[in-house]
């Protein structure tokens, strides 16, 4: 489905345990994953979300490089809140022409 800037799958995408990794803008790179993070004692899954800026692909970008690396509820609301975000930072990223401030 298309939403601002991003045309993602439904949640049940990422229930399925699938990777979405796009870009815009040919620099402005994206991956949307499930992971787990422990609180407490226990594990939590989330909706994870890494953006990093240039022209390679997600395995040669070291976590260092990562300009955001978020997490949020794993949860069809969680992920509208995901999109809700990267369509902010896209907006802004494309202000500024694609340049990294």
């Amino acid at each position: 489905m298309l939403h601002g800037y991003l045309d993602l799958p439904t949640f049940t995408f990422w229930k399925e345990k699938n990777i979405w990794t796009g870009s815009m803008f040919r620099t402005f790179n994206y991956r949307i994953f499930k992971d787990t993070v422990k609180k407490g004692e226990e594990e939590e899954n989330v909706l994870r979300t890494v953006v990093w800026y240039g022209m390679d692909c997600f395995d040669l970008v070291s976590p260092e490089d990562y300009v955001i690396d978020m997490n949020e509820e794993f949860s069809p609301e969680g992920l509208e809140r995901t999109i809700a975000f990267l369509n902010e930072r896209l907006a802004e990223y494309k202000s500024i022409g694609g340049v990294r401030q």
